[in-house]
């Protein structure tokens, strides 16, 4: 089951959940999807990135300042494999260096391939599609962002300051609000505790 909370927050997807859902979408989504949360990226952020800011040789993409919230720059690695499906997806569909990587192709529209970059609105739409597909509840598009910095804390075991290298917040205290914990295994982890330290406090 998907986690989700009463304050309304994006659910926090399992890997499991993360590639169903991509196995629902059009490529184009699915690749869009897969850097959302290989980069822990806003939806914003990446939907409006250019072929010229994806380094294929280093596996890094820049996310420019003008995308982000904090109008700080930052880089962020991915993984080989997403590197040369994005390449690949580059090259088959023509794009050149200012070409933005995941371009709208409305035949009502008079933009040129890779001159418009997709929506917010046309990602939420198919997004929402896969969930329902997928009979995930409480998925929206910043599930993908939240997901991968809650497993990078919980799984991984990574500091709040290493995150917050990756998600480029402004704070610690604003990263700690977006993350979620799972509170289920965090009660059981202080029972055991309080069993172990028996009647001493």
């Amino acid at each position: 089951m998907c986690k989700t909370n009463r304050s309304g927050k994006a659910a926090v997807l399992s890997r499991h959940q993360l590639e169903l859902m991509w196995a629902n979408l059009p490529r184009k989504y699915a690749l869009l999807a897969q850097t959302m949360y290989v980069a822990a990226g806003r939806v914003t952020e990446i939907a409006s990135l250019k072929v010229k800011n994806i380094n294929f040789l280093d596996c890094l993409i820049t996310i420019e300042k003008s995308a982000t919230k904090t109008k700080s720059t930052r880089a962020v690695p991915i993984s080989m494999r997403l590197a040369k499906e994005l390449e690949s997806w580059a090259s088959e569909n023509n794009l050149d260096s200012e070409s933005y990587i995941f371009f709208t192709e409305s035949k009502n529209t008079k933009y040129i391939k890779g001159a418009k970059h997709v929506s917010s609105q046309s990602v939420d739409q198919f997004f929402r599609k896969a969930f329902d597909w997928t009979g995930i509840v409480g998925g929206s598009t910043h599930s993908l962002r939240r997901s991968r910095l809650t497993h990078l804390h919980i799984d991984e075991k990574w500091s709040l300051r290493e995150i917050m290298d990756i998600s480029g917040h402004s704070s610690i205290m604003s990263l700690q609000q977006y993350l979620d914990a799972d509170r289920v295994a965090t009660f059981d982890k202080y029972r055991s505790l309080l069993i172990r330290e028996g009647d001493t406090l």
